[in-house]
């Protein structure tokens, strides 16, 4: 199969996104996008899926440290409904520590987190994205 995996850091007004090569082995920044309302960004994402041959998406999924669902879970449960009534393949990966973690390759990098917030959410993407390749449960 050589279609491509697309990570999700969700957000309230931006998402991160990220893609996997055509062999599901590395994963890239793409871009962020900015939203007012979920039917704009399920569009965007479709069109974004089209143009680059995805059928699956990963979304990072916020547990708290001790494993509970908080309010940003709910939010993604229902995003995650979403994207599967659209006939896409949707699965979720631990996001936990995925912002610090991108944080820290910032900080490593010499890069400024509090104006770059939306490069903290791509990073994220990136991280999360990539967790779920090196699983290999796709």
């Amino acid at each position: 199969m050589t279609d491509r995996l697309i990570g999700i850091d969700f957000g309230l007004s931006k998402v991160g996104l990220s893609i996997s090569d055509p062999l599901k082995i590395i994963s890239i920044p793409l871009k962020v996008i900015k939203y007012k309302k979920r039917k704009e960004l399920l569009s965007k994402l479709q069109e974004i899926a089209m143009e680059n041959d995805v059928k699956s998406f990963v979304i990072g999924y916020p547990l708290n440290m001790n494993n509970k669902k908080n309010e940003m879970t709910k939010l993604v449960d229902d995003f995650f409904e979403e994207l599967k009534n659209l006939n896409f393949n949707v699965f979720l990966q631990d996001e936990r520590l995925s912002s610090e973690s991108a944080k820290k390759i910032m900080h490593e990098q010499n890069i400024k987190t509090g104006k770059n917030k939306e490069h903290i959410d791509l990073i994220a993407s990136t991280i999360i994205l990539q967790s779920f390749l090196d699983k290999g449960s796709f």
